[in-house]
């Protein structure tokens, strides 16, 4: 049942014969939340929780003084300064399932006696399988036996079953069905309660995202709630715009909290019928943040996407946050602005002839003196304006393709060694110069990229830093995207020169060399087939099995066969 048939059961059971009841219900599921909201519409009811109670003892006095301070207080003044003293002479005994707490049948007797009410008194107890481990489950059992005995006495137990520890759950099984009436689980909570939780704003943009995780914890919402609330409060409400929403923070920071407390930062939502394939994607996305950016953007995101793929930038700003605790409000803040200041067409149009000419010409400035740490967006954004009203006014702008290319080089440099990945956001142009222009931009940027990629796992490879596999996920990611043959010649012979980036796997293994050289493999396959490089592969091969260790050889052989799927047939020969 729903969280939020809790109430429902409660109002039931005040009028049933059942004494005493069980609600067992997982972590974070709401169980504790109804239970609240019915001791706070009845006075006679009182909650107590188990968590590390040590004793019975312990127990009873709280029952004692819970019943006392939901009574009516006016009418207790003479009765608790004649029974206050008493609870710590309590008459305790255990014997079996029975237990004798006459203090508390005192206090109900009178309370029933001043009210002259007869109504039925519910005591609820919570956190069953928080209890201390010096706290045997049987004599939580015996009391609440006991306690059941009194004339209008019933009992709640309510608990998390799947978390009672091995020991008390055998004597759990055993008394269960003498200790409890009756037993109701609740295997959902309430649908009302990730609305409550976040609020009609936020859930109205991730409703649709949240219906493919089936989780069960509403403390994850809770979570995510305060961490939206930190965000935006950090951010302040003056950065956001129709380009760079609260919409797109708030799914961000949804796929951020998914990730990282629901999946515990695995990326589970990759499934595939071939189990290499499966390890192999996974380890393309792990390790480095522009592949954790593109899992969450394309996996966790995939039903409600960003509303634009430059917010894709601050993805990675966004997930360092929320596992550090702090952000880098200077990077940040200048990538929202870049989003916010771009402008889709010439903002340029109502302004005279001679305005627009003016700002052409402050563009060709700006290109001629930039410094090489501007951004790469800011001047592709420029440019595109400039070069579009060139056309338009019938303009020459002063500067071609070429030479455009080598003034930005340096910022291309810059960006390629700041940036965490590939920029795949670029303002559309509808002249097709510009375009010549921005297409001529990026391959120079996916060119360098690839290249520093390259000298990047060269350095890891050679220093022997296999954990660091995750790196291979931005070499994989250059390289798909690159579409420049000069450039790929160039890195194909830099990785096969580097004895292609494998590893010797001889000796003693661990899961990082083996994970990176069956990503390796993959690369090279990819290398081949996509750039089209004849007998690639096969020469990584052969390299790979003229491998020798001495004392190793049978094991190698085994390992190498493994990993490029050999059998029997094929052993001898390769071998040779």
């Amino acid at each position: 049942m729903k969280a939020n048939e809790v109430l429902r059961v409660m109002e039931q059971y005040r009028n049933s014969s059942y004494k005493k009841i069980l609600i067992d219900g997982p972590w974070g599921i709401g169980k504790t939340k109804y239970i609240d909201d019915f001791i706070a519409n009845h006075t006679n009811s009182c909650y107590v929780s188990l968590f590390g109670k040590k004793n019975v003892e312990t127990i009873h006095q709280e029952i004692y003084f819970r019943i006392l301070e939901n009574a009516p207080r006016g009418k207790f003044k003479k009765f608790v300064s004649m029974v206050g003293g008493k609870t710590n002479s309590v008459d305790i005994s255990i014997s079996g399932l029975s237990l004798s707490v006459p203090l508390i049948q005192n206090t109900l007797n009178t309370i029933n006696k001043e009210l002259k009410e007869r109504d039925t008194f519910v005591i609820v107890f919570d956190d069953l399988e928080r209890k201390h481990d010096d706290l045997d489950i049987k004599e939580v059992f015996g009391l609440i036996d006991s306690l059941s005995k009194m004339d209008k006495i019933k009992i709640v137990l309510v608990a998390a079953t799947d978390h009672i520890n091995d020991e008390d759950n055998k004597n759990y099984l055993n008394f269960r069905e003498k200790a409890i009436d009756r037993i109701y689980s609740i295997s959902d909570f309430a649908d009302e309660a990730p609305k409550a939780i976040l609020g009609n704003d936020v859930w109205m943009v991730v409703e649709k995202i949240a219906a493919n995780f089936p989780f069960k914890n509403l403390r994850t919402y809770e979570k995510l709630h305060h961490f939206i609330i930190e965000v935006t409060q950090s951010l302040g409400d003056n950065v956001f715009s129709d380009k760079f929403s609260k919409d797109d923070v708030y799914r961000m920071c949804f796929a951020t909290v998914i990730f990282n407390v629901e999946h515990k930062g695995e990326m589970l939502l990759i499934n595939t019928s071939d189990d290499r394939k499966d390890a192999t994607t996974k380890a393309m996305y792990e390790g480095e943040s522009s592949g954790k950016t593109a899992y969450l953007s394309n996996y966790i995101l995939k039903y409600s996407p960003l509303s634009n793929t430059m917010c894709r930038l601050i993805f990675p700003l966004i997930d360092e946050w929320f596992l550090t605790g702090s952000y880098k409000e200077e990077e940040i803040t200048t990538l929202i602005t870049t989003i916010n200041n771009y402008q889709e067409k010439p903002s340029s149009f109502y302004s005279s002839e001679d305005q627009i000419v003016a700002m052409i010409n402050n563009t060709r400035s700006y290109i001629l003196e930039l410094q090489g740490d501007e951004n790469l967006v800011d001047i592709i954004a420029n440019l595109t304006t400039a070069l579009s009203w060139c056309e338009v006014l019938q303009i020459d702008f002063g500067i071609d393709i070429e030479k455009i290319i080598e003034l930005v080089h340096s910022n291309i440099l810059y960006e390629v060694n700041t940036m965490d990945g590939l920029n795949s956001w670029y303002p559309p142009a509808d002249s097709e110069n510009v375009r010549k222009i921005i297409s001529r931009i990026i391959q120079v940027s996916n060119n360098e990229y690839l290249k520093k990629q390259v000298l990047d796992v060269k350095l890891v490879f050679e220093s022997r830093r296999f954990e660091k596999y995750g790196i291979l996920n931005a070499l994989q990611d250059a390289l798909m995207v690159n579409r420049d043959e000069a450039t790929q010649r160039e890195v194909a012979e830099i990785i096969q020169n580097n004895n292609f980036f494998f590893p010797v796997p001889a000796g003693i293994l661990n899961e990082e060399l083996w994970n990176w050289c069956h990503l390796i493999k993959g690369i090279i396959q990819r290398i081949e087939t996509q750039w089209q490089i004849k007998d690639y592969y096969k020469k990584f091969e052969l390299f790979a099995y003229s491998l020798h260790v001495n004392g190793e050889e049978r094991l190698m052989k085994h390992r190498l066969n493994t990993l490029f799927g050999k059998g029997n047939e094929d052993r001898t020969e390769m071998s040779h």
